[in-house]
Formats: structure tokens, C-alpha cells, sequence
């Protein structure tokens, strides 16, 4: 006989594998050149196995994304209660949000490789707003963060606000994850080289600090 608790842990560790495995192959390859099938077969798994946990390829997509960035929140919040044993400023806040960007190009280049693709994949195959629900509120959580630290910084002073809190966040966004993203895939240097980009991205955000920070008088 059966035992259903067995069943249901196996069932979640190959879903799990089968996430981690097309993690993986869409970080180093793309999103639109990984098919299903390369996926199971990765993982010597039958391709119908495959599709009793996944219903096709936009929502494996979506849910790896998912989880990908919920775990780097939870990495970030990790280290922003470790800092936060005296009270910061906004302009103290704005450089640990930057340093957030350069961490995922340190210790985090697969899921920037998996990202740099997202958002033209499941714009392709016409996601809709409540597939993309869970994903969306994963990212969301950052822009809260982001959020507390623009008011942070209309009360304290220590920031120079001369945009909206949506144009400045959205704007830093972009810059950010377009850097690091061209910066992982070799576009300045070639991969091969090995190049590392930190050192640029801390003169990126020490120009971006520099813009928005007040000087002390």
C-alpha cells in the first residue's frame, strides 16, 4: 500500500528538481531556445511526467521566476535586518538598494541570464494578468522597499526628489537591471574573458547616489 505522505514528498522534489533543472537550462540558453523536452530529458524524466506538473511552458516559466525572485527578496531582506541595528537615512537606503543590483551580478548572474528574456517571453506568448499574479507580487515586494525609502527621504531631507517616486523608481530599475543584465551576458566584454564588471557597476551607482543624494552642508 501506498503511503500518501511518501508520495506527496516526491512528487514536491521532482517539482522541484524540474524547476531548478529549467532554471538552469533558460539561464544559459534562453528562455525561447529551451524546449519542454530538453527539460525532461535533463532531467531523465518522461516528457508526460513533465506535464503532470506543468500545463505548458509560459506557466513553468512564470512559476521559476516566481520562486527565483522570492528567494532573492528573502536573501535581501536577510541582510537588511543584519544592518539595521541603528536607524539609516533615505540617502543610506538608496545605496543598499543599488548594492542589491550588484549583488545579483556577483553571486546571482543565472537569474539575471534568466530574466533578460522574461518580460519579451511572456509578452510573445500573451500571458495573462492572472497568470502573472504570483510573479507580479514577488517583484512587487521590491518596489515596496523602494517605496519606504522614497518617504523616508521626503521626511529626512538626505535625498534630492526631483522626480516622481514611480518615474524614479521605474527609471532606476531599468538602468540597474539593464547594466548588470548586459554586463552578465559579456555584451561590454566578451564572457569568455572572465572580465569582472563590479568594479564599473560601484562607479554606476556612485554616480546615481551623487545625482539624487543632498551633500551636507
Amino acid at each position: 500500500m501506498r503511503n500518501p505522505d511518501q508520495d506527496a514528498m516526491e512528487m514536491a522534489q521532482r517539482r522541484a528538481k524540474l524547476l531548478e533543472t529549467g532554471f538552469r537550462l533558460f539561464a544559459e540558453h534562453s528562455i525561447e531556445a529551451v524546449k519542454l523536452q530538453d527539460i525532461a530529458t535533463e532531467s531523465k524524466i518522461g516528457i508526460a511526467t513533465l506535464y503532470r506538473y506543468f500545463g505548458n511552458k509560459p506557466e513553468m516559466v512564470i512559476e521559476i521566476g516566481t520562486k527565483k525572485w522570492e528567494e532573492y527578496y528573502l536573501e535581501v531582506e536577510k541582510i537588511s535586518a543584519e544592518r539595521s541595528g541603528k536607524p539609516t537615512t533615505a540617502a543610506e537606503d538608496l545605496d543598499f538598494f543599488l548594492d542589491c543590483f550588484i549583488e545579483l551580478y556577483r553571486s546571482h548572474k543565472d537569474l539575471v541570464l534568466f530574466n533578460r528574456n522574461f518580460v519579451t517571453y511572456v509578452k510573445h506568448e500573451k500571458c495573462t494578468r492572472e497568470q502573472m499574479k504570483d510573479y507580479n507580487e514577488s517583484i512587487a515586494r521590491f518596489s515596496k522597499k523602494f517605496h519606504n525609502l522614497y518617504s523616508k527621504g521626503q521626511m529626512d531631507g538626505t535625498l534630492d526628489i526631483r522626480f516622481s517616486e514611480k518615474k524614479m523608481f521605474e527609471n532606476l530599475m531599468y538602468i540597474m537591471i539593464s547594466v548588470v543584465g548586459k554586463f552578465a551576458e559579456g555584451f561590454i566584454y566578451p564572457i569568455d574573458e572572465e572580465r569582472d564588471m563590479t568594479e564599473d557597476l560601484y562607479m554606476l551607482k556612485d554616480l546615481i547616489l551623487n545625482a539624487f543624494t543632498k551633500k551636507k552642508e
